[in-house]
């Protein structure tokens, strides 16, 4: 690589991590599902060991889930701070897909400033831009990325050693390593109808992955799946709010968080890969897109990774479509406008990425300072013994600060009737019988409710329908409010 090429990367990686991190430190506090996360980086910390038995969620229960993540970020709990480890880690692992990404679209494409321009995309790509989410997929994408990168260079034994510790960490991290495989299998398949050999070598490290990773899988989820069926696949989420996992975003709004120009530019090389060029290495590309795609539409994987692993896909291939677009000009002589191109590009790029990308991470779903006060105080003024209950997705403020157990969060599996316990949660929001609520309080032991201002705005209400100062009293009255009860349903 020559120097100014490294410099300039260096740049881009420098300048995508400095704004991440001045985004992150902008919005103080974490994305609702990331306390679930920081609580088991705690636990680890603690003990060495995950919080698989839970007395707190959903008033206590078993947990299952792959603990990579977790284990990989409890190493700097040791010598940070670990809301600051979760800010700053998350973003550097994100910021690092510059590099990776870089070297993917140089192997493909051999010419630099198409790989620069790759790296400048994936370092701004709007549908990375949740500074605040503290996740497996801030560890899982530039593993994915980097494993893909060691199988297009597998013929040499480093990339061999790399591959395989890449994928044994994936395989601990998340269950959407299945896209990996999926993708490998079309590849397969593409090369075959295309008449494109493939070596033996990639065949058996393929077999290799598929087996380990079913291992793997088996390991950890055995019981969720002899327990839920099939049906363990979509997570056991409440049939009501299956949307929210699983989203169908407006197809606008799709592409300009994948950002307009690198979906079009997609386009054009999947069309030249598929039915012209026919060969190209895209093909191990293209097949990835395909496999997301399809656990997209079938709802196995959450809507918002596959989104982001489409779009970093998308800029490797824009670098494709730069370098077929200076072939082209310079095939017809338009030496004029092949000196314009990149400027115009890069004018292009900034115009339709980095708006969006701001907003975005301005635009997170974060609880306020107030909120998390409110949280905190339930730790000294509540009583242990029994549950609090607030929104769905505030149900691991509750856990987490609290420390108290809470009625439900977005944790499903393992968990009989969610879609009867999702209803009585929203009950207790909307309905304006005392006698409904009291009788949903006792059945899961509950004596305290939490009024948001997020809640308010949820069910459009002010306060709770069925408040009265005989059976509930306000014991915290902010913005905020925390209710405590009073009454028991025989009493009245």
């Amino acid at each position: 690589m020559q120097r100014k090429v490294k410099y300039w990367l260096i740049a881009i990686l420098f300048i995508t991590l400095a704004t991440r991190l001045i985004l992150a430190f902008t919005t103080p506090n974490f994305t609702y599902e990331s306390y679930f996360h920081l609580r088991q980086v705690e636990q680890i910390t603690t003990t060495g060991l995950p919080l698989y038995e839970d007395s707190l969620s959903y008033s206590g229960r078993e947990l299952i889930f792959l603990p990579g993540f977790h284990y990989f970020t409890a190493l700097f709990d040791l010598f940070l701070p670990l809301e600051l480890a979760a800010k700053i880690i998350p973003n550097i692992l994100l910021s690092l897909l510059v590099i990776i990404i870089f070297l993917i679209s140089k192997k493909i494409t051999n010419n630099d400033t198409a790989a620069l321009l790759s790296a400048s995309i994936t370092g701004f790509l709007p549908i990375l831009y949740h500074t605040n989410s503290f996740t497996p997929e801030s560890l899982f994408l530039p593993l994915v990325f980097l494993t893909i990168y060691a199988f297009m260079n597998i013929k040499e034994k480093k990339y061999l050693t790399i591959y395989i510790f890449s994928f044994l960490a994936l395989s601990l991290i998340s269950s959407a390593t299945v896209l990996l495989l999926i993708g490998f299998g079309i590849y397969l398949l593409l090369s075959l109808l295309e008449g494109k050999k493939t070596s033996k070598s990639e065949g058996e490290l393929i077999i290799f992955s598929v087996f380990f990773f079913i291992w793997i899988q088996f390991l950890f989820y055995k019981n969720t799946f002899l327990t839920e069926g099939v049906s363990f696949i979509w997570q056991n989420v409440p049939k009501q709010i299956i949307q929210l996992y699983f989203p169908t975003l407006p197809v606008l709004q799709a592409i300009v968080l994948v950002s307009v120009i690198p979906f079009l530019a997609g386009i054009y090389v999947v069309y030249q890969s598929l039915f012209e060029l026919k060969g190209q290495k895209a093909f191990l590309l293209i097949s990835f897109a395909i496999s997301t795609t399809l656990l997209t539409w079938f709802r196995l994987i959450q809507f918002r990774l596959s989104l982001a692993f489409f779009g970093l896909i998308l800029a490797i291939l824009f670098a494709s479509f730069y370098k077929d677009l200076l072939t082209y000009l310079q095939k017809i002589k338009a030496t004029k406008i092949k000196k314009h191109v990149l400027p115009i590009i890069i004018i292009l790029l900034l115009l339709t990425m980095i708006f969006p990308a701001i907003s975005t991470s301005l635009k997170q779903n974060t609880p306020t300072d107030e909120q998390i006060t409110a949280f905190q105080w339930l730790e000294e003024n509540t009583i242990e013994k029994y549950g609090v209950v607030a929104l769905l997705e505030e149900g691991h403020l509750i856990t987490y600060y609290g420390k108290r157990k809470n009625l439900m969060d977005d944790q499903f599996n393992l968990i009989k009737n969610t879609e009867k316990r999702f209803q009585n949660l929203n009950s207790l929001f909307v309905t304006k019988f005392e006698t409904q609520a009291l009788g949903i309080l006792e059945e899961y032991n509950i004596k305290y409710i939490i009024l948001t201002p997020k809640a308010k705005a949820k069910y459009d209400i002010k306060k709770l329908g069925y408040y009265s100062g005989k059976c509930f009293d306000k014991i915290y009255d902010q913005e905020t409010r925390i209710y405590l009860v009073e009454c028991v349903l025989g009493e009245i």
